[in-house]
């Protein structure tokens, strides 16, 4: 518990601002953050409150027992599929089960609380204590936007890019692709695909429609 008081304190509200003109930067840096802090609290509770094997299955109870009606699987995954050279590599630590496609669901307006699931059925969030590296690069972030649109896009997509350094030191980091010795290979690093390609299509297809059944069969 003290790590997680003392690690959310330091990501939200890190010291510097040495400027009057810094201000606005940094709270619109401590804005984009908070984004990750409600979506590993609300990774957390489902994780601490509700029964299952995995975090998925915790999930799927969650829905089911308090009847959340405003969820979906259908949100596209593309911006949590980031590997490097269309599949080739992926981040450290990510699952090759199930197709090794990361799931996304949605509720809260089908949209705004966001859980991302790797292959193995374990949410993926940045501020988790044992954060794998595809953890950090494929995290899920609650989103501020009710809808995927132009809004969606100014708040919650674009400041994640570089040009704003709004996005956590770590974070940045988990991006670069490494060689066997830990040494950062120059101008490598992992990215989201243009589009899903046909395998992961068919993997995302029968990830979602598998989530879909259980969540029906969990209801009867």
């Amino acid at each position: 518990m003290y790590f997680q008081k003392a690690h959310i304190r330091a990501f939200c509200f890190p010291l510097v601002v040495t400027k009057v003109y810094d201000n606005m930067w940094y709270a619109w840096k401590q804005l984009h953050l908070f984004r990750y802090v409600i979506s590993y609290q609300q990774a957390k509770y489902i994780v601490d409150n509700y029964k299952g094997r995995t975090d998925e299955e915790k999930l799927i109870n969650y829905i089911v027992k308090e009847k959340i009606w405003n969820w979906t699987a259908e949100e596209s995954t593309r911006l949590h599929l980031k590997s490097y050279n269309k599949g080739e590599q992926y981040p450290d630590g990510h699952s090759y089960a199930n197709g090794g496609v990361n799931l996304k669901v949605v509720t809260n307006a089908r949209f705004r609380s966001e859980f991302i699931i790797n292959g193995d059925g374990k949410f993926l969030t940045l501020l988790d204590e044992h954060a794998t590296q595809d953890a950090k690069v494929n995290c899920s972030s609650f989103n501020y936007a009710r809808r995927n649109d132009y809004i969606h896009t100014v708040l919650d997509v674009n400041p994640a890019k570089p040009k704003y350094n709004y996005e956590p030191k770590f974070r940045n980091d988990a991006y670069l692709v490494r060689d066997n010795n830990g040494d950062i290979i120059k101008g490598k690093e992992f990215i989201s695909p243009k589009h899903i390609n046909t395998e992961d299509e068919k993997a995302w297809e029968m990830r979602k429609k598998a989530f879909n059944n259980e969540v029906l069969s969990w209801k009867k």
